[in-house]
């Protein structure tokens, strides 16, 4: 094990080899499914090994001592997952190392907002994509945990899909990383992409892991139209982004504008307009938002 020292902590770190060496054995993997069951109860010892099902108490007190400081805490009234406890646990219900599914085409209950065509929803290779059946401009594709498609019938299966897109994007623009939480940073690429969802657009947007190198793409638009601002400018038209479908929302509203204002630094002005009101605002070559402003349309 090796410490680092930031200027506001200090870190103790363990390699990967030896903190996943830990969980290769059916019972230690028992004990942090019992703890899972009651993620927020401190567990005494005994009743942890008599919801684990071990008679050999020395047996049990052996493995359970191999998780505690890195997956279980030994608290004042027990036993507790740590943070990485309970994301292993997580990882056990979502699926990510023990499911695989596929899902055929499913249609979605909307049109495209481009060509008004009917949009269809797969899945495969742990990857969901939604695509226009015509024109193809409305177009997604982004990880989802396998172990969640049981938690949705085939027809709410769209809309959960959409959620956990808006769910990722989000973190993704507040700064973190879906994938190991680590610092993502932004830019503005412009220049039409060389395949996928973004070609032939003016630009688009990328974040990139500085820990993991993970990457995750976005329309130019996306920092304007998850504003507060914006989501409030369309709530008062009556669109609630947080309950109708992305498909939806950009039915009713004009496909927001992108255009390139500033090729150094790349800068993009993207404009959101609606029932005779717009939202204009500044996506930086960061990929932050800047000089918001809420007008009457002519102005």
């Amino acid at each position: 094990m090796n410490e680092t020292t930031s200027t506001t902590a200090a870190i103790r770190r363990r390699s990967p080899e030896e903190t996943f060496a830990l969980l290769g054995d059916d019972t230690r993997i028992a004990i942090l499914r019992a703890m899972g069951e009651a993620p927020e109860d401190a567990l005494s010892f005994s009743a942890l090994r008599e919801r684990v099902g071990t008679e050999d108490s020395g047996q049990f007190n052996y493995h359970l001592r191999k998780l505690v400081g890195s997956f279980v805490r030994k608290a004042a009234d027990g036993y507790e997952l740590t943070y990485a406890g309970r994301q292993i646990v997580g990882a056990m219900h979502a699926g990510t190392y023990t499911a695989n599914a596929t899902v055929d085409s499913l249609p979605v209950d909307g049109a495209c907002p481009f060509c008004g065509a009917a949009i269809e929803a797969s899945y495969a290779d742990e990857t969901v994509s939604t695509s226009c059946t015509s024109c193809g401009e409305w177009f997604n594709e982004f990880s989802f945990p396998p172990g969640s498609l049981d938690q949705f019938d085939g027809a709410a299966l769209p809309l959960a899909f959409d959620r956990w897109m808006l769910h990722v994007v989000d973190g993704v623009l507040a700064g973190f990383c879906h994938t190991c939480a680590g610092r993502m940073t932004g830019r503005v690429v412009v220049g039409d992409a060389e395949d996928g969802a973004f070609a032939g657009q003016p630009a688009h947007l990328e974040f990139a892991c500085g820990r993991c190198g993970d990457r995750v793409r976005t329309g130019g638009a996306t920092p304007v139209t998850m504003h507060p601002a914006v989501e409030g400018f369309l709530y008062e038209h009556g669109l609630d982004v947080h309950r109708q479908p992305s498909w939806a929302v950009w039915q009713d509203v004009p496909v927001p504008s992108v255009d390139v204002v500033s090729h150094d630094p790349p800068r993009l002005r993207v404009v959101v307009a609606h029932e005779g009101e717009r939202v204009v605002a500044t996506v930086e070559s960061d990929a932050t938002v800047s000089d918001l402003r809420r007008e009457p349309v002519g102005d």
